[in-house]
Parts: structure tokens; sequence; C-alpha cells
């Protein structure tokens, strides 16, 4: 049986309390195999003492990690999750603390393969990725679904954990260091909040990873709006972001499918 590392890293405070509180309980409750994985969540600089042991009662091991640079957008201190000190697993699943997860996917899951979500939301065109990917000397893909790499879910076979974390962390310093030094950096800066996924992308080209994207069921988003291709989908992953009531609850959509999945969560967050 694959053996499992699943992941995550958050901030010490209350939105990212639900949110790593949430990913987990969604895990225990609904993942069926996954729940028998590993689990760890990482906590930037400090955690509260409360919530760890809130985590450490459904078995989640609690780790403290140091941000990287100031200079370093935020999202990138996601890479601490390849940071790994266990050794006993296959294939490690990094997911960003803002999703719940609906259902078992770990037949999803290859430790050969390192699998990610097409990229619904791209911040640059088409010559804007040209661009990147030649400056820096590396070969762009031809499916235009691969050439953004998509952060969020990531399943990173373990022979790729270590070469990955180096190059993402070397491309997140190059990107940051060359935004805004000259007219087309300049409007690739205006978009820094992706420094992370720009980073990936050129870290999986360098690297000679190739990729498999993961079916639509990973990518339901709770955005606020109505997505008409995802009416029917069984979702494997909900990703809420900022989407979430004031009595802590995730939003519905108005897709019929999905809010149905979404009613189980919250379901299960009032227990």
């Amino acid at each position: 049986m694959t053996k499992l590392l699943i992941s995550c890293v958050g901030e010490n405070n209350k939105e990212f309390h639900f949110r790593i509180l949430t990913l987990f309980k969604t895990i225990k409750t609904f993942g069926g195999n996954l729940a028998k994985a590993k689990l760890l969540a990482n906590f930037v600089n400090d955690v509260d003492k409360t919530i760890a042991k809130s985590l450490e009662r459904m078995g989640v091991v609690v780790k403290i990690v140091r941000p990287y640079n100031k200079k370093l957008q935020r999202h990138c201190n996601k890479i601490r999750m390849l940071e790994i000190d266990e050794e006993d697993y296959d294939v490690l699943v990094a997911l960003d603390c803002d999703t719940a997860v609906s259902r078992d996917f770990s037949a999803e899951i290859s430790t050969n393969t390192f699998r990610r979500c097409d990229s619904l939301l791209d911040p640059l065109d088409i010559y804007q990725w040209e661009y990147l990917y030649s400056y820096f000397n590396l070969t762009m893909p031809e499916d235009e679904k691969k050439i953004h790499a998509n952060s969020a879910v990531l399943f990173i076979p373990k022979k790729y954990v270590n070469n990955l974390r180096n190059a993402w962390l070397h491309y997140a310093d190059l990107v940051t260091n060359t935004f805004f030094s000259n007219e087309q950096w300049t409007e690739i800066g205006l978009h820094k909040y992706y420094t992370d996924q720009f980073a990936l992308s050129l870290a999986l080209a360098d690297q000679k990873i190739d990729i498999s994207l993961l079916p639509a069921e990973f990518n339901i988003h709770i955005n606020g709006s109505y997505q008409s291709w995802a009416e029917q989908l069984h979702p494997y992953i909900l990703s809420y972001h900022h989407n979430v009531t004031h009595d802590w609850k995730l939003k519905t959509t108005g897709m019929t499918i999905p809010d149905q999945y979404i009613k189980k969560v919250n379901d299960m967050l009032d227990r």
C-alpha cells in the first residue's frame, strides 16, 4: 500500500486555524484511505497551544517552520512542506490549507507521477509565459495546460521532493529579485501574488519533471460565482479561499452536486 504524507502550511491566526482544522477534519471524516496517511500541519513562526492539541488529538503532527526572507511573497512559505524529516513515505500530498477534502482520492495518487490541478485562473498571457521561460533558458511545455503550475494540490513522489524543493526556492528567489527590472518584468511583477506558482512552473521545467493533470473534480472553487461546467461533478476537493460565513461555514455556490458536498462539510463542522 502506498505510504502517504499529507501536509499543509498556515499562519497562526483564527482564519488559518479554521482552515487547517477543517482540512484535517475532512480528511478524517470523508477521506477514506487518506485518513490512514501520516498527517503534518506546519505553522509559520508559532501556533496556538489549544489548536495544536486539537490537531494532535486527530493524529496530526504539528511543526513550527520559519518564514523565508522578507522579500519573498508569503505564499512561498508553502515550500517548507518539502522540507521533510520523515523518511517513511512514498508520496507527499501537499495541499493549500483553504481546501476541504470531500471524498477519497487515493486512487488518483501515483508513486511515479507528479500530479497537479489545471490552472483555471492564469495571470499571464502566452507571450508573457514565453518570455518568463526563455529568460531563464527553460523549455516551455507544449501543452498549454501544463505551462502555469497551480500549487494548491500537489502529489509529489518522494524521488522528486528534495531536488524540486531546492529548485522551487531557487526560482522563487530569482523571480522575486527580477520583478520590475525591465518593462516585461514590470508587467509580470504586477502579479507577484503568484510568485510561488511562477517559481514552481520554472522549477518543474528545470528538473524536467513531466506532470499529469488531475481531473476537474479536484478543481472545484467556491468563489461566489456559478460554474456551469462543474454543475454535475462530484468534487474530491473544495477550494474555498475566503468564502466562509461569519459563523465559520463554507459558502454554497449554486452548483447542484458540489453544494451537496459543501452541506456535508458544514454539517460535520456543526458536530
